[in-house]
């Protein structure tokens, strides 16, 4: 009868070892899911207030500013930004930026060999451009 109940803990055990396991995955997964979502849609808006900007103070410098100072209050790294005349005299920005994951657990997967993939799973870079040029 003993050896019953111990055995019925066990199953217990790894019940919860699983559960545990699928919450850390699931939790990572949400962790990459959003950083990517993020960094896409900063660049894009730091694009468009770089656009603003520059309609409003015909400088490069200011329309770089604007960007910076977008993706700096969301946490995120401004790695460059380039501006490019049309024809028309119109200008349309092209933001590139970064950032971090922080993960619980697939920040180990660089120890078995996907130190590169993880690096730059974690790591989301994009490059999006203004929405309408000015």
């Amino acid at each position: 009868m003993r050896y019953a109940r111990l055995r019925r803990q066990d199953g217990a055990i790894w019940l919860f070892a699983i559960i545990a396991i699928f919450a850390i995955v699931l939790l990572d997964g949400f962790a990459l899911f959003h950083a990517n979502q993020s960094v896409r849609d900063s660049a894009t808006a730091a694009a468009n207030e770089a656009r603003n900007a520059y309609s409003q103070t015909p400088t490069l410098a200011a329309a770089k500013l604007a960007a910076q100072n977008y993706l700096d209050r969301a946490g995120i790294t401004l790695v460059s930004l380039t501006g490019t005349r049309a024809t028309d005299g119109s200008i349309t920005f092209t933001v590139t930026a970064k950032t971090h994951a922080d993960t619980y657990a697939f920040k180990y997967l660089r120890y078995v060999g996907l130190k590169k993939w993880v690096v730059k799973t974690s790591n989301p870079t994009v490059t999006r451009s203004s929405d309408a040029p000015q």
